[in-house]
């Protein structure tokens, strides 16, 4: 049977996806006549389709039986491309019964099981995590370190078409201690306004839940307020930016990556490890991060 189909798992956020990214291109280089297909939740394999030019299939549909006991088939669909996949790529820990599934359904494929978030105490980038757990697989380390190094310095290609004057923020963070005061993004987008940038502010599903509507309508008041409800959405937010305002977020990596000028403002998390991955990245920290200044922002802007 001809085997041409290069699988990668992939359940985590939107910003461990997106440091993901760079194997998947490799993958794609060290593989040039297999399919490279993202296992993942159906936005993020649509994003990543849509950027990366892969395929990806929705891990809803089936897939899940891959971590029951003793599963004896998947969908057709999903059948079809597990045992035609040569090799298979998981970013996480995957249980014995994963294991023992795919190693009974496609005994013959080569599997790498990669940890997407480094150790607690790690003090190097997540990406040079991922070259770590690839050490035994030279041929995939060595073309991953050459796809991030082109990416630090060009981005993915994907192709943009932001004015320089034009800003978008995303207030907000999975986790509320990443998040800088929504009073001092509103009083740099005020002083942005006065020096003849366009403001736009982006808000997803986490933060229309968790804030309250006079946040929404501050924010409203400020600049412009866009509502992505999916990250094909996102990303055309981000690709006419000229330049994304974020904390530690899933849209800033993703914005770096496609070659945003991307400013990040940290706080409790190491930018050493979490800085996003592109071209043109300017990291402002404070801790806590509430005590970092509009200037000091605007210093890294303007």
């Amino acid at each position: 049977m001809l085997r041409r189909n290069v699988l990668v798992f992939h359940t985590g956020a939107l910003g461990d996806f997106v440091l993901s990214w760079p194997l998947a291109l490799a993958l794609g280089r060290i593989y040039a006549q297999s399919r490279i297909i993202f296992i993942t939740h159906a936005q993020k394999g649509a994003l990543a389709e849509r950027v990366l030019r892969l395929e990806s299939t929705d891990i809803e549909a089936g897939w899940h039986a891959l971590f029951t006991e003793n599963a004896t088939h998947l969908p057709p669909r999903a059948a079809g491309m597990l045992s035609g996949a040569h090799a298979i790529y998981t970013f996480a820990t995957p249980s014995p019964e994963w294991l023992a599934n795919v190693a009974r359904l496609n005994p013959h494929a080569k599997v790498v099981a990669l940890q997407p978030r480094p150790p607690e105490k790690y003090a190097q980038h997540a990406s040079q995590w991922l070259l770590d757990q690839l050490c035994d697989y030279t041929v995939e380390r060595a073309a991953t370190e050459q796809l991030l190094r082109s990416i630090a310095a060009r981005g993915v290609g994907f192709n943009r078409t932001g004015s320089a004057r034009d800003i978008v923020i995303h207030p907000g963070s999975g986790s509320p201690a990443k998040c800088w005061p929504i009073e001092k993004y509103i009083e740099l987008a005020d002083r942005l306004g006065a020096a003849s940038r366009t403001v736009r502010f982006i808000v997803g599903e986490v933060e229309q839940e968790r804030w309250p509507a006079t946040a929404m309508n501050a924010l409203a008041a400020a600049g412009e307020l866009r509502r992505p409800a999916t990250y094909l959405e996102l990303l055309s937010e981000l690709a006419t930016a000229g330049t994304f305002i974020g904390n530690d977020s899933g849209p800033g990596h993703l914005a770096a990556i496609i070659g945003v000028p991307t400013v990040s403002l940290f706080g409790p998390t190491d930018p050493r490890v979490w800085q996003p991955v592109g071209p043109s990245v300017q990291v402002v920290r404070a801790e806590p991060l509430s005590s970092l200044s509009v200037d000091q922002v605007l210093e890294v802007l303007i």
